[in-house]
């Protein structure tokens, strides 16, 4: 494992990396930038998103 995190197990590919564990901690990780662009996007709608368009997992997102 390389520390990088992704917001979803099925991105197998890393093409959505919220952060490093190795640089950050998962505060900061959760907290950054890129995590609350990915959070605003997908409550606007799974289908705008490549990784979450096609998602059989659910149809609810829960944000905490």
């Amino acid at each position: 494992w390389d520390g990088r995190v992704v917001p979803c197990c099925f991105d197998k590919d890393a093409k959505f990396v919220m952060g490093e564990l190795k640089e950050n901690s998962f505060y900061e990780v959760w907290d950054n930038d890129n995590y609350a662009a990915f959070r605003t996007a997908i409550s606007k709608g799974r289908d705008k998103i490549d990784m979450c368009k096609n998602c059989t997992e659910g149809t609810k997102v829960w944000l905490f």
